[in-house]
C-alpha cells in the first residue's frame, strides 16, 4: 500500500460560485438610467420656469426710469453767417434749465425748425440771436467731445 498524502483544503469545501457579475451589471445600468432621467427632468424644470429675482427686476426698473426721465445731452452743430460751432446742449428737466456747456447764454432749442436761440436775457426777446442747427448728434458724440 502506498501512502499518498490526502489533499486537504484549508478553508473547507466552498460552494460553487454563482454568476453575480451579470446581476451587478444590470443593477448599475438601471441606476445610471434612473440618474440620467432625474437629471433631464431637473434641467427641463429649471429651463422652463426660470424665476428671476425680485431685486434684479427692481434694479432694472429703477435704471429704466432714470434713463427715460432724465435728460440726455446732445452735441449740436450750429451756424450763423458762415461761422460753424459745436456745443454740448443739455435740455434740462422737462424743458427747464436748458444750458450749453461752454456758454453763459441761455439756449432755446427748436427741434422742429432746426433753430437754436441764444439769449443773454430771457425776459428781453431782443437779446436773442437765431442760429441754424446743422446737426444734432446723440449722447455718445456729446460724451466723446466732452472728453
Amino acid at each position: 500500500m502506498s501512502k499518498t498524502p490526502k489533499k486537504q483544503s484549508l478553508l473547507g469545501k466552498t460552494p460553487a460560485r454563482k454568476n453575480t457579475t451579470q446581476k451587478n451589471k444590470t443593477r448599475a445600468t438601471s441606476q445610471r438610467q434612473a440618474q440620467t432621467k432625474q437629471h433631464t427632468i431637473d434641467t427641463e424644470l429649471n429651463s422652463q420656469n426660470p424665476k428671476p429675482k425680485k431685486g434684479l427686476l427692481i434694479t432694472l426698473a429703477i435704471i429704466a426710469v432714470i434713463i427715460i426721465a432724465f435728460p440726455k445731452p446732445t452735441l449740436l452743430t450750429y451756424k450763423k453767417l458762415g461761422m460753424v460751432s459745436k456745443s454740448i446742449y443739455w435740455p434740462g428737466v422737462f424743458g427747464y434749465g436748458a444750458t450749453l456747456v461752454d456758454s453763459h447764454l441761455h439756449p432755446k432749442f427748436d427741434d422742429k425748425r432746426k433753430s437754436l436761440y441764444l439769449c443773454s436775457d430771457l425776459q428781453n426777446p431782443q437779446s436773442c440771436q437765431k442760429y441754424q442747427v446743422i446737426a444734432d448728434d446723440g449722447l455718445i458724440s456729446a460724451i466723446k467731445s466732452y472728453f
